[in-house]
């Protein structure tokens, strides 16, 4: 109907202005003054009805003002036709044309003909009025032969037409406003009616509050278990929000994993609950692994806010809630929060303008400039150096591509391409670099080799008005180019009061092997390392790789920091320094830091939320294990066995094993096997058997004997005897004068337990 009005409207009021084109006819060919009110109260009529068309609530009412139209206007027709001698002759071109002409305006069949009939039935009591001749018969004849026919079979042709386009049309709309898969509104939908929604609702008291759910672990239900298992988990939280979820709300998939609902309500409380209530829902559907789960974030409308703000504030919260450990609803803050899935700075806030003219060098016919990216020292939330890039644009000022301005060369050909590059950077860095920011300059290993390049490089960098003590030279991944040789140069180089990087560690060539044998001051991981997991727990490897660097003494820069994710876990795993598009885009001026402070800032404020959330949440759910360490060395203090002292604690859900251990941490008696012993890897069978096995260089054992009579726990680690991650509980106790200590292995791989931040 919605798209039948246009056209009625158009066809009808046309018709209107043909019915006054014919009054005007009459009048004139017959030379007969006429009485212009009832035509004209005829032709009000008809504008009256054409008026209503598009306000029409249903097809009944539609098909009404259509009827009613064409018997005003046969009423109008013999009204004009009356004092004419010959008055059917008048009459046909309205009798035959009129209901041809009418036919693709009828909505439905049934309109159709009722309306028909209506339009003759009109013009039966003057037709019977008129006395007939022979070619007044002919007349008649001539309407029911061609009239009715032509106006029939047009009608349908129509009909069928309109509607196999109307069918298409709507098909058509529907798949750009929904998700394919899950029939939900899409992003680009559910924003546009949102915003109709929050438009609808000014001045209201109801709330308009957003909630953002975000399925946890989603990446790896694909991996695992493949596509058409993400898929199936997609369809049934889509059945939960529309079973769930009020049918006046707004219900959206937003992409991937992510969801959306827009919900109004007389008090912000009831969207808590409902999210609450779909987490619950969300929590018992079924994996392969285990349950499903989701995390939250919910907010509430401020004023003169948009969709997309509130949307930002919902995401932020959600942000929260997965970091604090999944599986929770978390409200907005108070403050005003930054948007949380920006990949790049607004490009107002992103540069500033320079004073000091460009630096423009050739290569070829190619024109090469230097672009800067910065780097930021999380710790410190300030930016700490520049990474100089090189650009390079044709002849017609088109950016080119790396792989054609970086095309293979022969090593004089790449350590010619170097010097230039670097003449450009430094004398470009002098004109805009701060001075207390280091500058780092990527340098080929065929280069970097090059004996005498040190000295020559110092005195480009004097040149420049500039210190070596504030260049660092990164050296790229390549390969051909002997280790060794790279160390002695590493050595010359620092010499001459340089510092060095390894850049993109971790891809390519780049090993530890390396790392241990050039020694430089810092390593640039590439952002692939960012989001790399273990196997079994899904927890980032990232915050050990850290670690270990650390204790090679060096320093760590995290590169292709593109989400707010990646930056919070940069900020976790104790990373030294990060850069990526998150944090400012590679550009010919220097970034401003104002933005990327805040946002550093708001990481850290996610994570010390996060870390207590989680932590509470840790030590819960050892509570149990802890409380049965008292009751089994309270057993054993009585005189009980070994094996009926730990029995209680192998019946807990997460036990794989109890023991009790004596003061050179060996195994006294028999260890239990617990409920979760049994999911061990049968291929690491030559390990299960550790009563050999001395385990007193365990944390969970020397923490113990440090905090006699105290339950303690460690930190998860990966288990000797099983090969999955763990967490081990111990108490230790002085029994006939000698140090036991009695503990549990936990299986620690589930996703719903809760991992502390790493010490």
């Amino acid at each position: 109907m919605d798209q039948q009005r246009p056209l009625s409207t158009v066809t009808m009021a046309f018709t209107v202005v043909a019915y006054l084109i014919f009054v005007t006819a009459r009048a004139h060919v017959t030379g007969v003054d006429l009485s212009l009110w009832p035509r004209l109260i005829c032709a009000l009529a008809m504008l009256l009805l054409v008026t209503a068309i598009p306000k029409a609530p249903s097809t009944f009412i539609f098909g009404l003002i259509g009827v009613l139209y064409v018997v005003v206007l046969q009423i109008g027709v013999v009204i004009n036709v009356q004092g004419i001698e010959k008055p059917l002759f008048w009459m046909l071109p309205a009798g035959m044309v009129i209901p041809i002409c009418a036919a693709p305006l009828w909505l439905t069949p049934r309109h159709f003909i009722l309306g028909t009939i209506a339009f003759y039935l009109a013009g039966l009591p003057f037709v019977m009025a008129v006395p007939f001749t022979h070619d007044d018969y002919v007349l008649c004849a001539m309407w029911v032969a061609i009239g009715i026919p032509t106006a029939t079979t047009f009608h349908f042709g129509f009909y069928w037409f309109r509607l196999n386009h109307f069918l298409l049309e709507e098909k058509l709309l529907a798949l750009a406003a929904t998700d394919p898969l899950t029939q939900l509104l899409n992003r680009r939908a559910f924003l546009e009616q949102a915003q109709q929604m929050l438009s609808e609702t000014k001045g209201h008291d109801d709330v308009v509050s957003a909630i953002f759910l975000d399925i946890d672990r989603f990446k790896s239900l694909n991996d695992q278990y493949g596509h058409a298992r993400g898929d199936e988990a997609l369809m049934d939280v889509t059945k939960v929000l529309k079973d769930a979820v009020p049918a006046q709300a707004l219900v959206g998939r937003l992409g991937g994993e992510e969801f959306a609902v827009l919900i109004k309500a007389p008090d912000p409380d009831r969207a808590t609950g409902l999210a609450d209530t779909l987490r619950i829902l969300i929590a018992s559907i079924r994996r392969p692994d285990g349950f499903l789960t989701a995390s939250f974030g919910v907010a509430h409308r401020r004023s003169n806010e948009t969709a997309t703000e509130l949307l930002d504030r919902a995401d932020e919260a959600l942000l929260r809630a997965k970091h604090a450990g999944h599986n929770r609803v978390f409200v907005e803050q108070a403050r005003q929060v930054e948007r949380v899935r920006a990949t790049a700075l607004d490009e107002d806030n992103d540069t500033r303008v320079d004073e000091e003219p460009v630096v423009v060098t050739r290569w070829g016919a190619f024109d090469l400039f230097t672009h800067y990216q910065p780097v930021y020292s999380l710790s410190h939330q300030k930016q700490v150096g520049f990474e100089a890039l090189l650009r390079g644009f044709d002849q017609h000022g088109t950016p080119l591509r790396p792989d054609k301005l970086f095309a293979p060369q022969s090593n004089a050909g790449i350590s010619d391409l170097d010097s230039l590059t670097h003449h450009l950077h430094l004398a470009n860095a002098r004109k805009r670099l701060p001075i207390d920011c280091w500058l780092f300059l990527n340098v080929a290993p065929s280069t970097f080799i090059q004996p005498g390049y040190e000295q020559t490089l110092a005195a480009i960098v004097f040149e420049a008005g500039l210190d070596p003590r504030g260049v660092v030279l990164e050296i790229l991944e390549s390969e051909g180019v002997d280790v060794e040789e790279l160390a002695l140069a590493a050595w010359r180089y620092r010499g001459c009061g340089f510092l060095i990087a390894v850049d993109d560690f971790g891809t390519g060539h780049s090993n530890l092997d390396r790392l241990l044998r050039i020694q430089p001051d810092f390593v640039k991981l590439d952002g692939a390392l960012i989001r790399a997991k273990s196997r079994a727990s899904d927890q980032p490897l990232l915050p050990t790789i850290v670690s270990l660097l650390h204790r090679a003494d060096m320093l760590v820069v995290v590169e292709g920091i593109e989400t707010t994710e990646e930056l919070i876990l940069a900020v976790e795993s104790n990373v030294d320094f990060a850069q990526g598009f998150l944090l400012g885009r590679p550009s010919a001026t220097l970034p401003s830091a104002a933005a990327v402070t805040r946002r550093i800032d708001h990481a850290f404020d996610v994570i010390a939320e996060g870390r207590a959330v989680r932590t509470a949440r840790f030590e819960g759910q050892l509570a149990p294990y802890l409380a049965m360490l008292n009751a089994a060395a309270a057993a054993l203090t009585n005189g009980a066995s070994v094996e009926e002292a730990i029995a209680p604690m192998a019946k807990l859900e997460l036990c794989k094993r109890c023991f009790v251990l004596d003061d050179t941490g060996r195994i006294l008696g028999q260890e239990i096997s617990g409920r979760a012993g049994s999911s061990a890897d049968l291929r690491l069978g030559p390990l299960f058997a550790s009563q050999s096995g001395r385990w007193d260089h365990r944390p969970y054992y020397w923490k113990a004997v440090a905090n006699m009579g105290t339950a303690v726990f460690c930190q998860p680690y990966l288990s000797l005897t099983s090969g999955r991650a763990s967490v081990g509980v111990t108490m230790a106790f002085t029994c006939d004068e000698r140090v036991m200590v009695v503990g549990s292995e936990l299986d620690w791989t589930s996703p719903h337990l809760a991992w502390p931040t790493v010490e």
